[in-house]
């Protein structure tokens, strides 16, 4: 995304493209922290709609994706506070997030290196997409897969073996060999 030199960075154009840019990996940074799929998604739409009402405020992607990031940590941090006053959470989980530890930023590029991979992921073609997504995202067995997408296990086995191939080269050529390691980590299931 081209940089621009005016604070009006956000305009209404813009903002699907921001959303599909940032909102996954800010879900997983925001999962990872309040461990709710549901409040994840909650605090990440609560984040661009501050976005939006700031839009004027920012000149350039780097000033948003900023904004972003901080914006849904303060509102997990918030949500973890919440949840404490109320004795259900425990204290660990809150302090770890207000304390200025690096652990938030291992968790934001956490997010960014799943986001890549979720990429990936979407680019390939689509039986290897499904059976990919329904074996490892969602941890499906092969009988399982089977009968969902109505095919033999010989076509199961054989989708999933091209789109871990895939995303290898894929991420050997893009010299991710964090992404290959996940992807070698992931194929234990094979």
């Amino acid at each position: 995304m081209e940089s621009s030199s005016s604070p009006e960075y956000v305009a209404a154009q813009q903002l699907p493209v921001l959303f599909k840019q940032y909102n996954r990996s800010l879900l997983f940074f925001a999962k990872s922290m309040v461990r709710s799929q549901e409040v994840a998604e909650e605090i990440v739409a609560d984040s661009f709609i501050k976005l939006w009402q700031r839009k004027d405020s920012f000149a350039d992607e780097d000033k948003v994706k900023a904004f972003l990031y901080i914006a849904t940590k303060n509102a997990c941090i918030n949500h973890a506070q919440l949840v404490r006053s109320r004795q259900v959470h425990d204290g660990e989980a809150v302090d770890s997030l207000t304390s200025a530890d690096p652990d938030v930023l291992a968790r934001i590029i956490r997010a960014e290196f799943l986001q890549q991979v979720y990429d990936e992921i979407d680019r390939l073609p689509e039986k290897q997409r499904e059976v990919f997504r329904l074996s490892y995202l969602e941890d499906l067995t092969t009988d399982e897969i089977c009968e969902r997408l109505q095919m033999s296990a010989t076509a199961v086995f054989a989708n999933r073996s091209r789109a871990a191939e895939t995303l290898r080269k894929i991420f050997k050529d893009k010299e991710l060999w964090l992404c290959l390691f996940l992807v070698d980590a992931m194929m234990g299931k094979l």
